[in-house]
């Protein structure tokens, strides 16, 4: 009895070492489909089930690891005038699915590179990922013990990264990473969104960051968050 009770034991730890990143895996993709079906039901996008890999507009993160990459779920619409394709990416690592709900803009002009991290960026032994970009920290102390802003652009980082900007990504449904590369604005989520209300308000507070260089009216923003609010696909 004395050994049977640490072997019952070793087998339910690897059992639940096994399960858990499974079912963790499951709900993330739930997510990403939930979060794509609400877009086309209420925010007036159309899905795309032809959609391929070509939506991945780089091979910088979340993209830029594993095996086995798929999209998934992709719609397309539009936020604020601005078009965007939003999906479920998923790769595997270390025989592991990773998830991530992502939704990619196409601004109305080209601007300098701008990195803002809330997630780790995956790594492991394999896999490394080193910000290019000096860190900009914003000024708001809560913002920058959780975010990492960067960007080559000095001049970029005092018209963007402000305090006031910083508060308004904290003030998001949810945390969330982004980029912008010439006139790409990615916005990523580790496991996706809990809502596709909640994707459509982490992206229109990345949109908002940008909209003193995008030439976007204040109004565009204060617009009811439906179909005749963002602009139909």
């Amino acid at each position: 009895m004395g050994v049977a009770i640490p072997i019952v034991l070793f087998l339910c730890l690897v059992g639940t070492i096994l399960l858990v990143p499974r079912v963790e895996g499951r709900r993330a993709g739930h997510r990403c489909r939930s979060a794509a079906a609400e877009l086309v039901a209420s925010y007036g996008f159309n899905a795309d089930p032809q959609a391929g890999p070509a939506v991945v507009p780089w091979s910088a993160p979340p993209f830029h690891y594993g095996r086995r990459a798929r999209v998934l779920d992709t719609a397309r619409g539009s936020f604020v005038g601005l078009p965007v394709t939003v999906f479920g990416y998923t790769c595997r690592e270390n025989g592991t699915a990773h998830w991530y709900g992502v939704a990619v803009i196409r601004l109305s002009r080209r601007l300098a590179p701008i990195e803002v991290h809330h997630d780790p960026v995956f790594s492991s032994t394999r896999v490394n990922y080193v910000p290019a970009y000096p860190h900009r920290p914003t000024g708001e102390a809560v913002f920058d013990s959780a975010f990492r802003a960067s960007t080559p652009d000095e001049v970029l980082a005092r018209t963007l990264l402000t305090p006031a900007a910083a508060r308004m990504l904290l003030a998001a449904p949810e945390p969330f990473d982004w980029r912008v590369a010439d006139d790409i604005l990615v916005v990523w989520r580790r496991d996706g969104w809990t809502s596709g209300a909640a994707l459509v308000g982490c992206c229109l507070a990345a949109v908002h960051v940008l909209a003193p260089v995008l030439d976007l009216e204040p109004e565009a923003f204060s617009a009811p968050l439906q179909a005749e609010g963002l602009g139909s696909g």
